[in-house]
């Protein structure tokens, strides 16, 4: 088992995920601008630090895990619930429509 692949780096790095979640979460009630593009390779992280443990370590971790999603899964309501105001892009064009954009553009570019 290398360094990284310890069930003490998936718990930490699932904690810098959940501080990351809670503090979108914070920010989206406040109807702030969040950013999540630092999760994106947090959970890349997390990931590749699961993999790399024995069975019985890495099931160990299903609760957090489990917790995890669920604050993914509550910010995505609450960011569901403040944009569901604003319009979709099937409210303001038809697929016909954005296709006949998309090849109208393209034109232009090698």
């Amino acid at each position: 088992m290398s360094p990284n692949h310890t069930p003490e780096t998936a718990l930490s790095e699932i904690e810098k995920i959940h501080a990351v979640l809670s503090t979108a979460r914070r920010w989206t009630n406040e109807g702030r601008t969040i950013d999540l593009s630092a999760v994106d390779a947090r959970i890349r992280t997390l990931c590749t630090a699961v993999e790399g443990l024995p069975q019985t370590q890495s099931r160990a971790l299903a609760p957090a895990l489990t917790a995890l999603l669920t604050e993914f899964d509550a910010l995505g309501k609450e960011l569901s619930e403040r944009f569901a105001s604003m319009p979709s892009l099937n409210d303001l064009a038809s697929a016909k429509d954005a296709a006949m954009i998309y090849g109208a553009a393209t034109k232009h570019f090698p």
